[in-house]
């Protein structure tokens, strides 16, 4: 009988994102089949509250750049004490700290980075060092473009194994609108809802939205535009919907929520619009398991989940026209997007759920711990 395992999860997030998700959803599992999950990251932060709340494992780690030489040693010694058998990376900076960590200590765990994240890899001596040393045992790609990515800058095939990240399908499942939501957003009976899920920045392609709402809406569309996540209740998106003419009071800005799956049941149409780094569209991913509408940014993997015409449609990246005219026959033919989000929900269910990413990485632990 194999004996449970003991991990090592390193990640120098603070805020809440979609990877400190992945990496919480992980852990979590894995300790729920008796093997021992600590987590590395941030006192204080989303993640270490959580995780504290899951009953896992902590200890502090924040490296303050990619080549934090006293956060390697203390994590080295850290290393020597607790005796993991695998450590998995699953940001970058905690990559980086993993391999001069296992460089400095005498203990080799085994080490497994996950690269989450589409953003092109730069080719500098030391970037090339961090990515192709032999002392990193395995790579997990989020998706399948991404795994292209990394073994264009040189890896090898054998290294690199994609492990689709997931939804919690017991969380994000399908149901009829939240009441209490439609009565907080004051939606009028009957008035569609476009929502965008994601926090603020450019990458995320907000303005995207709004550029192609606007014009939607200028032609006597009518909608409710809905945002969520951190800073999407900021001046600057206020500021943003009124240079480009779409009013206010036809506009939900909620900032950072909690209740996802509530804000998402009373959705006609869920987007994602981003237009750099994004690898897998978690929102988009949680969309489909709730049986919702998606239109999605054709940005690195997006396109292994969101297949055109099939379990959604898919638009190029930046582009608010082509945007704009998908939105417009959205609207007017919901009834057919309705029979794609049915069949995303039983791709999401096959294919992209969270247990299946634990049993997967699992696997793939217990695959390089026996090539050593």
């Amino acid at each position: 009988m194999e004996r449970n395992l003991r991990i090592l999860h390193l990640s120098e997030s603070s805020r809440w994102s979609g990877g400190a998700a992945q990496a919480l959803a992980l852990a979590v599992r894995l300790k729920a089949n008796g093997h021992e999950n600590l987590i590395a990251c941030p006192e204080g932060g989303d993640l270490w509250g959580k995780a504290d709340a899951a009953g896992l494992g902590l200890s502090h780690f924040r490296p303050r750049r990619d080549y934090d030489l006293s956060c390697a040693y203390r994590l080295a010694h850290f290393i020597e004490r607790w005796k993991p058998d695998v450590m998995n990376a699953h940001h970058p900076k905690a990559h980086a700290m993993c391999l001069i960590a296992k460089t400095i200590t005498r203990r080799k765990p085994v080490l497994v980075v996950t690269r989450r994240v589409s953003h092109t890899l730069i080719n500098t001596f030391f970037a090339r060092l961090k990515y192709r040393s032999p002392l990193i045992n395995g790579y997990i790609a989020v998706a399948e473009s991404v795994r292209r990515m990394l073994l264009a800058y040189g890896l090898s095939p054998e290294k690199v194994r994609t492990i689709y990240s997931g939804v919690d399908a017991a969380r994000f499942t399908p149901s009829v609108p939240s009441e209490k939501i439609l009565s907080e957003l004051a939606v009028p009976p009957g008035m569609p809802v476009l929502g965008l899920i994601g926090n603020y920045s450019f990458d995320k392609g907000q303005h995207v939205f709004i550029e192609a709402a606007s014009r939607l809406f200028g032609e006597g569309g009518r909608f409710i535009l809905l945002l969520a996540g951190r800073d999407t209740d900021s001046q600057s998106v206020k500021n943003l919907l009124v240079e480009k003419g779409f009013p206010l009071e036809q506009a939900r800005l909620l900032g950072l929520r909690q209740d996802v799956p509530d804000l998402l049941s009373v959705l006609s149409l869920s987007l994602n619009c981003a237009v750099k780094g994004e690898a897998l569209s978690g929102s988009i991913r949680e969309s489909m398991a709730m049986g919702v509408p998606v239109i999605a940014s054709d940005i690195s993997g997006n396109c292994e989940l969101v297949r055109q015409d099939k379990t959604g449609m898919l638009f190029p990246p930046g582009d608010d026209t082509a945007l704009y005219v998908r939105l417009k026959y959205a609207l007017s033919h919901l009834d057919a997007l309705r029979d794609m989000a049915d069949r995303g929900l039983v791709l999401v269910r096959e294919d992209f759920t969270v247990d299946i990413m634990a049993r997967k990485t699992f696997l793939y632990y217990r695959e390089l711990l026996g090539k050593r």
